[in-house]
């Protein structure tokens, strides 16, 4: 992955989404610390690739990867990947086939550490939700601690959830939010970018 700073990132999302300005991301600064925010209406776009609970939503993807245009291949991984096709990324799931198929707990035995520049997160929001997948539902701190070992320091993890997750602040600086809405009747998701501190805490 490139050093990119945040303003290349919310700049070439602007590039990539030229006819969606309501879509982009305001970069704000408080000393030395920026962070992003915004607001990204899917649509009522129902035609997913995937069938699956919980697969992400329409154009989902197509948005973080404009943020993150240097990150592809080995360094980036896929956490809960249910459904999502094998491609130039590594997929960890518990359920579905995946290159490493195991709770992500446990990626800090299989990986080695600061292995990924970039995580994407997509766990189940409930414990319905993770009734559905026949898994038992996560404990958000344990799993972002888990994925800071396997994120090399300045890395990211991106996280999709109806929650700003619990983590630990000397592991993760939140440097970005952006809200999701779908449609009626579709609950509010929240897209919390963090970047991997220095810290080996």
């Amino acid at each position: 992955m490139t050093t990119l700073s945040l303003s290349d990132r919310v700049a070439c999302y602007a590039r990539a989404f030229q006819k969606w300005p309501a879509s982009h991301l305001r970069l704000e600064r408080s000393g030395v610390r920026e962070s992003f925010y915004g607001f990204w209406c899917i649509g009522n776009d129902y035609r997913n690739k995937s069938t699956y609970h919980g697969a992400y939503p329409r154009g989902y993807l197509d948005r973080v990867q404009a943020l993150f245009p240097d990150a592809v291949g080995e360094r980036t991984l896929h956490a809960f990947s249910g459904s999502l096709p094998a491609g130039d990324y590594v997929r960890c799931d518990l359920v579905q086939p995946a290159e490493y198929t195991c709770d992500v707990l446990y990626l800090p035995r299989k990986v080695a550490a600061g292995q990924f520049t970039l995580v994407y997160a997509d766990p189940p929001y409930t414990k319905l939700d993770a009734q559905k997948y026949g898994t038992l539902m996560i404990d958000r701190r344990k799993t972002t601690a888990a994925l800071a070992h396997v994120v090399a320091p300045g890395g990211f993890l991106v996280w999709l959830d109806t929650v700003w997750p619990m983590h630990r602040k000397a592991l993760w600086e939140t440097v970005g939010q952006v809200a999701i809405r779908r449609s009626t009747n579709h609950a509010m998701r929240l897209v919390s970018v963090f970047r991997r501190t220095e810290s080996a805490a």
